[in-house]
């Protein structure tokens, strides 16, 4: 598909440019026929950022698997629908967020019961035992992982990809001043979980 071309003087020469609103345009039509190319093209883009999204609800192997595909799988059929209100990433964000807190909801429930069996059963590891096992950062990551789902995003979003307060606040639709407040709340329950040995 051959992308439309605009003309303009520069100096003395001609300069051919692509012209990003036409192609913009172009790959938000693509997108919303559900084009398996331009879908491809978005997954690729925010793969990463929605693998790290998970990880930081603590997801893993299989499970972090199933939540990217069934994030992506939503995105895919929310597609017709995207009116381009926001960037395309925040869109993809918002709805991977939800897909994601949902499927978190449903294993904190599995371990709860599986956590109740297990201190029944008095064989519960200590911090001490965890801490020889795991590196530091997996035991962080890991009590991100146990926030609620909301601190854990921010925690997620700022920590891990570097977004802003303002960019994270667009892409979990409220205020700056909540995010500021869900990262406050979010580092004061760590060093609590921690024990302030990691978090000063």
């Amino acid at each position: 598909m051959a992308l439309p071309l605009t003309i303009r003087e520069c100096g003395k020469t001609r300069c051919v440019e692509l012209a990003s609103d036409q192609r913009d345009e172009t790959r938000l039509e693509l997108l919303r026929r559900q084009n398996a190319g331009a879908f491809a093209e978005l997954v690729r883009e925010n793969e990463a950022g929605i693998v790290g999204l998970c990880q930081a609800m603590g997801l893993r192997g299989a499970d972090l698997d199933d939540a990217v595909a069934e994030a992506f799988a939503q995105v895919y059929l929310s597609l017709p629908g995207y009116q381009g209100r926001s960037a395309v990433g925040t869109w993809v964000y918002r709805i991977a967020t939800r897909v994601i807190w949902r499927l978190r909801a449903g294993q904190l429930k599995l371990r709860k019961n599986s956590l109740d069996n297990v201190s029944r059963e008095g064989q519960s590891p200590s911090a001490a035992e965890l801490a020889e096992k795991q590196d530091i950062s997996q035991v962080l990551w890991n009590a991100v992982a146990q926030l609620e789902p909301r601190q854990a995003t921010a925690v997620e979003l700022y920590y891990r990809r570097g977004f802003s307060v303002d960019e994270i606040a667009e892409r979990l639709e409220c205020p700056a001043g909540t995010i500021k407040t869900l990262l406050h709340r979010a580092r004061a329950a760590l060093r609590k979980k921690l024990d302030g040995d990691m978090i000063r």
